[in-house]
């Protein structure tokens, strides 16, 4: 069995998810320790998700057992942390709002897509085409293409990391 089954973490999260912002039921962590099959495997669970940060700091009690024997597995105030609510989302949540980095493309990114065309080794009819459809995309479109041109280059990594140093070194 595995130690860390993503689907049950997954139902952990959900069930963290619905209970937000309050804590867990007593019944309502049964439930988790059944789900996990002990409470040792749920905890290591817990402790797993914690690490991530898709959980808050959760206490652990110790209690009796026997006599002298001991056991540190009584959980209390689980609960689900914003990024744990992100996670759990499928779009993302607020991470994916806030997160967001903008590229801009000024002119001159049109001026070196231009360049590169008359560069090519294309037809100057297909040149003239290609010029004429570049000039004529909408904003979104132009974004796009730049975009997917990027992650072209990237995924020539040792060509761009080449490019880049060579750069940085006549700088």
């Amino acid at each position: 069995m595995d130690k860390f089954p993503r689907d049950k973490q997954n139902q952990l999260l959900t069930i963290l998810y619905d209970k937000f912002p309050d804590e867990l039921s007593s019944e309502e962590y049964d439930t988790l320790v059944k789900l996990f099959g002990t409470e040792r495997n749920l905890y290591s669970n817990l402790w797993y998700l914690y690490q991530h940060d898709l959980i808050e700091d959760f206490h652990l009690k110790t209690r009796a057992l026997y006599d002298d024997i001991t056991d540190l597995i009584l959980i209390e105030k689980i609960k689900i942390t914003t990024k744990g609510v992100d996670f759990i989302r499928d779009d993302g949540g607020l991470s994916a709002i806030i997160n967001v980095t903008t590229i801009k493309i000024h002119n001159e990114t049109l001026d070196k897509l231009e360049d590169i065309i008359n560069k090519s080794s294309l037809t100057p009819a297909e040149k003239a085409t290609y010029l004429g459809k570049l000039k004529e995309l909408p904003v979104d479109a132009t974004k796009h293409l730049v975009l997917k041109l990027l992650d072209l280059g990237l995924s020539r990594t040792p060509d761009v990391i080449q490019l880049i140093s060579s750069y940085c070194q006549s700088q």
